[in-house]
């Protein structure tokens, strides 16, 4: 591939990936625009004439593209190996993020080290990146041997324990903060005496590849803190006692908690056979349902077309033909504005009366209370005295005796007695909803 092809593929892979994004995020491109009288006064990407200019290392490209396209932890951390290798001679590398002081929870490196998590705690009690970044707040990059030079560092456990038998002797990496200036992660560089330090070019250039990196690295992080908070949500829908699974718009099913899991194969088989099958790991939706999710679909895209989405009826409810009772509930959810381009669905199933689970009518009738009256409940329930249970909520006796005459009045019940068998339905329940 000739220079200008290669020019062409790399700044419209950029254009897909990184724009829009702060201006400072292209400044590594100068570094490949050798040759060029002048940059762009905005500063941004060079025009069409500099592309026949434009110089740069193939394998740079490739660690930038696949660095931008990087979605976990370990596909930045073999990016970023392949960046760092790519653009100047390295011995090891190390990518740490993010990180609880200066000990980071995703760790990773090329040094071949045995018992890898206690190798890392060793190494972060005597490694002296804490009084470096101590001393260096906010700063981009860090090169050891400006705060420690090669004749301080024999005697040092640093040195001692891990610098000495490895083989190395230089370091430098890109610092990644957090915008209120907390210190978030590191990739890092090692090499041998043999190697020699890192140069000041060096320190330039990986100070025009860390906007590049560091946008990496907070677009993991937010990824990682979503997927997080996705996670807790299902562990909470999961110990529900309803029915609820959650589809994507090609209807595949993203998630089902195993009440709805449970309904489905009733949906599937019948009441009967369903009790004498194992329940599906990979549950299918049935035609009828598949059908229902299709019209909903057919529905929105009309309404999208013809500007009339307020007014899109976007639930669908179905009765089982066969299983009196059973029923169920189909949501549309529309796309937040801006942030995707098609809706999901919601899928619930509501069981007849006499099936309905003791626990399920206990959170109904929660429901109506405050989270205060909830935890008064729970802890009157579970048998506690006012006088115990206002030592566990630091609250007056009276402000208890109101609480608990308005859960009376509100679940209709005449006696702390009654509680009883909500307290024993609700003990797998989610804390907070009690």
């Amino acid at each position: 591939m000739t220079t200008r092809a290669r020019g062409a593929v790399f700044m419209k892979e950029i254009r897909r990936i990184v724009a829009p994004a702060p201006r400072t995020a292209y400044r590594p491109i100068r570094r490949y625009c050798r040759g060029f009288k002048s940059m762009p006064a905005h500063g941004l990407l060079p025009t069409r004439t500099t592309f026949r200019r434009m110089s740069y290392p193939e394998t740079t490209l490739n660690a930038l593209v696949a660095l931008q396209r990087a979605v976990t932890p370990n596909d930045v951390w073999l990016a970023s190996n392949q960046l760092l290798r790519a653009a100047m001679p390295v011995f090891h590398t190390l990518v740490g993020l993010p990180c609880l002081g200066t000990m980071p929870v995703f760790l990773r490196t090329t040094l071949s080290v045995p018992d890898p998590d206690n190798y890392f705690v060793r190494l972060n009690a005597v490694a002296p990146l804490g009084p470096l970044l101590a001393k260096n707040p906010g700063a981009p990059v860090m090169r050891m041997s400006d705060d420690l030079p090669a004749e301080a560092l024999p005697g040092l456990p640093f040195y001692e324990q891990f610098m000495k038998p490895e083989g190395w002797r230089y370091s430098a990496g890109l610092m990644f903060w957090s915008d209120t200036g907390e210190f978030i992660g590191q990739l890092s560089l090692i090499r041998t005496e043999a190697q020699g330090d890192i140069t000041n070019k060096e320190m330039r250039l990986l100070r025009e590849l860390h906007p590049l990196v560091n946008a990496a690295v907070n677009r993991l992080l937010a990824s990682e803190k979503n997927a997080a908070a996705h996670r807790s949500l299902e562990h909470t829908v999961h110990a529900l006692p309803l029915s609820i699974a959650s589809l994507d718009w090609d209807l595949a099913i993203q998630y089902i908690n195993t009440p709805a899991r449970e309904a489905l194969a009733v949906w599937r088989l019948g009441a009967s056979a369903a009790r004498s099958l194992k329940t599906s790991r990979s549950p299918q939706l049935p035609p009828d349902l598949r059908a229902a999710c299709k019209a909903l679909k057919a529905d929105w895209e009309t309404a999208v077309q013809t500007n009339t989405v307020a007014q899109l009826q976007a639930i669908r409810r179905l009765d089982h033909p066969s299983e009196p009772g059973l029923q169920a509930t189909l949501q549309l959810v529309e796309p937040v504005s801006g942030r995707s381009l098609q809706p999901s669905f919601v899928l619930q199933f509501s069981r007849p009366a006499h099936e309905h689970h003791e626990s399920a009518h206990a959170l109904t009738e929660l429901s109506k209370l405050t989270a205060t009256e909830r935890e008064v409940a729970r802890l009157a329930a579970a048998g506690h005295k006012n006088p115990e249970i206002v030592r566990k909520l630091g609250v007056s006796e009276s402000t208890v005796r109101t609480h608990l005459r308005s859960i009376f009045r509100k679940l209709g019940i005449t006696s702390r007695g009654k509680l009883a068998p909500l307290h024993r339905s609700l003990e797998n329940l989610p804390v907070r909803l009690m």
